[in-house]
């Protein structure tokens, strides 16, 4: 019995040691990014910055856009672009 517990205790040290091996992750860490319907936040899931972002999907060199729904059969945002201002609003406690 005691051959049979010591066999056991050795089988599952070895798989247990196999885990804590010294390779590195090749692992990127998650990117958070927020969910609004809002050029920041569709840049940041593109993982590029906003420059980049609107000279993607803005050709022709606007620098604001808005959501204008999804497109069904490309399965995609559809992002209105402009070069309009928009009102800053300034929250405060």
């Amino acid at each position: 019995m005691s051959r049979v517990l010591t066999g056991s205790l050795l089988f599952f040290s070895m798989l247990i040691s196999g885990c804590a091996g010294s390779k590195s992750c090749n692992c990127e860490t998650p990117r958070v990014c927020c969910r609004g319907l809002v050029p920041e936040c569709a840049a940041c899931e593109m993982g590029v910055d906003l420059e980049e972002w609107f000279n993607r999907t803005c050709p022709n060199g606007e620098k604001d856009a808005h959501y204008g729904g999804w497109d069904e059969i490309n399965q995609k945002s559809i992002w209105i672009c402009d070069n309009s201002e928009r009102q800053k609003i300034e929250i405060s406690d």
